[in-house]
């Protein structure tokens, strides 16, 4: 059986396949899980940790039995931000197992991905890089898929769907100490607020920086609107004295429909986004970074076009939130995870998704120097334009820095409104 933990959220369950025995078992609360450190930080009482339940603040349930120095499980709980994650230990401390459930569909947990780990001998350490692991990843409606590493790190991996039957990607969420996979709760026991010493001398140091918190989707962190002015400092290795220089023009793009993809040029099927944009033209241009080089004693300039942007409004953005596509949801995503655009071929293009079809068959045949109706043109630097008289649309293609997945942004003035859509074509 794959999914080996109990699902308790405040009370007993298994850790490592192997049954806790309940009245040996203690509860207690924290603020925070240091997972580097394997100890718990900022105690809390029981009525503490309800109130962060009921406000949907993060919290740590841990579960101690006698003899072990680490809990032998760590349910991580954080609902406001959809999540709730348990960790299992073995006797020697040694992490076994990683849960990782989505709060969805109202009051259900659902199974996004499971890390079961193995370790082969007594001295092989906590996350063992070596060590025989396991890791199922699944979605809502999808097989899913299972990842076997017998030896971890240091050898190959055998990828296979996920057989996890779908009573066993839902769980019920249950109640404060109540369990999600039955009835039971914990157990009675000492003041469940209670902290060890350890514990309790972490309360007041320092946060480290390995203290858990709950996932998040990948964020903007570049400062864009710096990036479409002229003159601003902007390192990039190994370059020397990078500054950005002004934007440069591609092509205006009609969007007659408001439907905009952000997609590989090439793709059958486009990645249209979810957004509506007003129909009409918009100005696609690029960032510009200069700059200086060295090899070999001699310098010579160079130039970088970090991102390229979809003028919506002549505004500039305060608030950049990942653009998504139908049925993609958010409170799925990884930590540092983000939707976005695949491409086998270092190309991205903005488009009016109706009009898809016809525009992108007009760059597949101009790719491949096929007849062409004119339909298509070069607009140097690795740009293509292609029209559809017909329905008066465009598509304007972009390089990427690379194959992969590309996310799209959307960025929003102070008053919320859609200003620009951009994506950012190198890794910086």
């Amino acid at each position: 059986m794959i999914y080996r933990l109990g699902l308790t959220l405040a009370g007993p369950s298994r850790a490592g396949g192997r049954s806790m025995d309940q009245d040996s078992v203690t509860v207690s609360y924290a603020a925070g899980w240091d997972a580097g450190a394997r100890r718990a930080c900022g105690p809390l009482t029981r009525a503490e940790a309800e109130e962060r339940d009921r406000a949907g603040d993060p919290y740590v349930v841990l579960h101690r039995v006698p003899g072990r120095a680490v809990p032998a499980e760590v349910h991580l709980v954080a609902w406001r931000d959809h999540f709730v994650g348990q960790f299992a230990y073995d006797e020697r401390g040694r992490r076994t197992c990683d849960v990782d459930l989505r709060l969805l569909d109202g009051d259900r947990l659902f199974l996004r991905r499971f890390v079961e780990r193995r370790y082969a001998s007594p001295e092989q350490p906590d996350l063992a890089p070596d060590a025989w692991r396991l890791t199922v990843e699944l979605l809502p409606g999808y097989a899913g898929r299972k990842v076997l590493e017998e030896r971890g790190d240091h050898g190959g991996s055998f990828h296979t769907p996920a057989d996890v039957p779908e009573e066993r990607r839902w769980h019920d969420r249950g109640g404060f100490g109540v369990r999600a996979a039955g009835p039971s709760g914990p157990p009675d026991g000492p003041e469940p607020g209670a902290a060890t010493a350890q514990e309790g001398a972490l309360a007041d140091v320092e946060e480290p920086a390995s203290l858990w918190r709950p996932p998040k989707p990948l964020h903007m962190e570049l400062p864009v609107n710096d990036l479409f002015q002229p003159g601003n400092p902007f390192p990039v290795e190994p370059w020397e004295g990078t500054v950005t220089a002004a934007p440069r023009h591609i092509a205006m793009v009609r969007i007659p429909s408001g439907r905009l993809a952000v997609s590989d040029p090439l793709d059958n099927k486009p990645r249209e986004l979810a957004e509506r944009i007003p129909p009409g033209e918009y100005a696609l241009d690029t960032a510009v970074i200069v700059g200086e080089g060295e090899y070999g004693g001699e310098r010579f300039p160079v130039t970088e076009e970090p991102a390229v942007r979809l003028l919506i409004r002549d505004e500039p953005a305060v608030a950049w939130e990942l653009a998504l596509s139908e049925g993609e949801d958010p409170r799925l995503l990884l930590d540092g995870h983000a939707y976005g655009f695949g491409t086998d071929g270092a190309a991205g293009s903005f488009a009016d998704a109706a009009a898809w079809d016809v525009l992108s068959d007009r760059v597949r045949h101009f790719s491949a120097e096929d007849d062409d109706d004119g339909g298509c043109e070069s607009l140097g630097d690795g740009h293509v334009r292609a029209v559809d008289e017909a329905t008066g649309s465009d598509l304007v293609s972009f390089c990427t820095g690379g194959d992969g997945t590309w996310p799209v942004w959307l960025g929003r003035s102070a008053a919320g409104e859609l200003v620009s859509v951009v994506v950012i074509t190198s890794y910086l």
